[in-house]
């Protein structure tokens, strides 16, 4: 069984460094950023939005953990909340923890929880080449509805 609770701000820090780390391989992979470039993106896309960490506003911060194992943490959830819609900003489940069904667990119950919350629908993007996260999405009842493209102008 799986829980969501609330991230705290010595957690904040440790997700923050992790996901300035992974957002800046996203952007090398996908974008074609040189290192300096997408670390410096990564940096400025979590700190424009949570301005005041786990306390910003229309932001949901979630740890997710095993009710049978409480202090440790199999992953993160990142929601941005407006009116009755939701995206997930970030999704993340620790390599350790990854192909054993715990995604899919963490996202069941974000759904009821968002329903409780009122909320009617929620998004979210994924990178191309994460072959593992379209199909988890997918087998979760999400469907494609664009696709974004870029180009990189420097």
């Amino acid at each position: 069984m799986i829980t969501l609770r609330d991230m705290n701000e010595e957690e904040f820090e440790s997700y923050r460094s992790l996901f300035i780390n992974e957002y800046a391989q996203d952007l090398q992979r996908n974008r074609e950023y040189r290192p300096e470039k997408a670390r410096a993106k990564a940096i400025e896309s979590i700190d424009a939005v949570l301005t005041k960490g786990v306390a910003t506003p229309a932001n949901q911060l979630w740890c997710i953990q095993q009710l049978d194992e409480p202090e440790e943490i199999i992953g993160i959830l990142w929601l941005s909340l407006t009116g009755s819609s939701a995206w997930i900003s970030d999704f993340y489940i620790y390599p350790d923890w990854r192909s054993r069904g715990f995604g899919g667990l963490a996202l069941n119950v974000m759904k009821t929880v968002l329903k409780e919350m009122g909320i009617n629908d929620v998004g979210l993007r994924v990178a191309p080449n994460n072959a593992s996260a379209k199909a988890l999405y997918h087998n979760n009842g999400f469907h494609i509805t664009g696709i974004n493209m870029t180009q990189n102008l420097n």
